[in-house]
């Protein structure tokens, strides 16, 4: 392992990964799963979706495709990047992500690294309803006196009075709800820093 797996801390890979994904949020479509622009700043964030479509792209993602779980893939990989690890060891964990919820899932089940707990910088994953179609997302915190998690998301909605788009929607942003899902979303586990790092040192 590199020296910089062997110091590194869960919690401090969970701080490292929302920091990256928060970089992101306030992104909203201008082309449908393929560019983002903020509205909140002036003039177009060219820079920071071109580096979002370049993080994504080895998922394998490509533009047009839903990007929910590829933007999580993104920002372990540029995590994993700045904390110089080499590209065997940052494999072990990105050939287990990919660009399917379910099948992402499946992979970190088969190797018992899913938990039912949430975390800082876990990994959310949930099914919509009883289809093969899923949802993800970064968890950034969870509530000390109920069971709600809030967390970082891409192609979701600000809010989920649309159903439809809550898992197909045109923003990067937070959310929060409670653990076990929200509408049609049902929460399936979480992947925690911790387990990132059980893999790693595989």
């Amino acid at each position: 392992m590199s020296a910089a797996t062997v110091t590194l801390t869960a919690e401090r890979l969970g701080e490292l990964l929302i920091r990256e994904a928060a970089r992101f949020v306030g992104l909203r479509e201008v082309k449908p799963n393929a560019d983002w622009d903020n509205p909140k700043t002036p003039g177009a964030d060219a820079d920071l979706a071109r580096e979002l479509r370049d993080l994504m792209r080895p998922t394998p993602w490509a533009p047009g495709w839903a990007y929910c779980i590829a933007f999580v893939e993104g920002m372990v990989r540029k995590t994993f990047s700045r904390l110089a690890l080499t590209p065997a060891e940052a494999d072990k964990v990105l050939d287990v992500l990919g660009p399917h919820v379910l099948t992402t899932f499946r992979k970190f089940k088969a190797l018992g690294l899913v938990t039912p707990t949430p975390v800082p910088g876990a990994i959310w994953l949930a099914q919509h309803g009883a289809s093969e179609n899923g949802h993800a997302g970064l968890v950034t915190s969870i509530a000390r006196l109920s069971p709600t998690v809030s967390t970082i998301e891409a192609n979701t909605a600000l809010d989920s009075r649309d159903p439809a788009k809550d898992r197909e929607g045109d923003w990067i942003t937070t959310r929060a709800f409670l653990a076990g899902g929200r509408g049609t979303l049902r929460t399936l586990g979480f992947v925690s820093p911790a387990a990132l790092l059980k893999l790693l040192s595989t």
